[in-house]
């Protein structure tokens, strides 16, 4: 259960139903980190709006889209870690592709430099060597690039840093932290596993169903592991066959 209430547009306020009308618009529904976040609308304000700045800036979306999966792996932000994750499979980047992000390395030498520099960023908190600065910019990182990186990091450290204060429920297919620090890996109760078109688990007569409820989960390498009530068996799924884990409110 979410550590901080979850604002709908039934319990919000005039400002709050704005914001979140807006997210609803732009992503196609709210995911509970921004209905967490609502609780301080001038919080969700200034995120919506320093995001919506620096996708006009000068790194393209795909790029983009690996510096929030990055610093999310580095901050061990299980929920941020498991939105971009599906959100970079939905851009078209290989399981091998986004491991290889979540380690700050890229293909495409930009990309590669610009991943290596926010790295130095993240773990120097900005005090980065002018060592760092320079080999960025021999891989064609120009000036405009290194000052949105630190945006970026700024940004997406905002997000995983109140996902850890609030603890909302993960409503995105589950996928653990690299860095594994803040993640616990202690059972627990959801109300509903959803898997998505072809993959399915063993309901309690034997049926095998792609959605199932009141069963205990956890997570661990990659992996969902499932429990379901009345046997001891435990059910595993790799993460990219979870479309849905809920959780009871209480």
């Amino acid at each position: 259960m979410s550590r901080l209430p979850l604002v709908s547009t039934e319990t919000a306020d005039t400002e709050q139903a704005e914001l979140l009308t807006e997210v609803q618009r732009q992503l196609g529904r709210v995911p509970n980190l921004y209905a967490g976040m609502a609780n301080s609308a001038a919080t969700l304000r200034g995120y919506l709006t320093m995001r919506d700045a620096l996708t006009r800036g000068k790194l393209t979306a795909r790029v983009r889209e690996q510096l929030a999966l990055l610093v999310a792996s580095e901050n061990s932000c299980n929920y941020c870690v498991s939105a971009h994750t599906m959100r970079a499979s939905r851009m078209g980047f290989t399981d091998e592709a986004i491991a290889a992000t979540r380690d700050a390395r890229a293909d495409d030498p930009h990309a590669n430099a610009v991943l290596h520099f926010a790295r130095e960023v993240i773990r120097s908190h900005g005090r980065v060597a002018d060592a760092a600065i320079d080999s960025a910019r021999r891989h064609g990182v120009s000036d405009a690039e290194l000052t949105e990186i630190v945006g970026h990091v700024a940004l997406n450290t905002l997000s995983n840093y109140f996902n850890h204060v609030a603890e909302p429920e993960l409503d995105f297919p589950p996928v653990p932290p690299a860095k594994g620090g803040a993640m616990t890996t202690r059972w627990r109760q959801a109300s509903k596993v959803v898997l998505v078109e072809g993959y399915s688990l063993l309901a309690r007569d034997g049926r095998p169903v792609r959605t199932i409820d009141d069963v205990s989960v956890t997570i661990e390498g990659g992996f969902l592991h499932v429990k379901v009530p009345g046997s001891d068996e435990i059910q595993i799924v790799s993460a990219p066959a979870v479309a849905l884990v809920t959780y009871p409110e209480s």
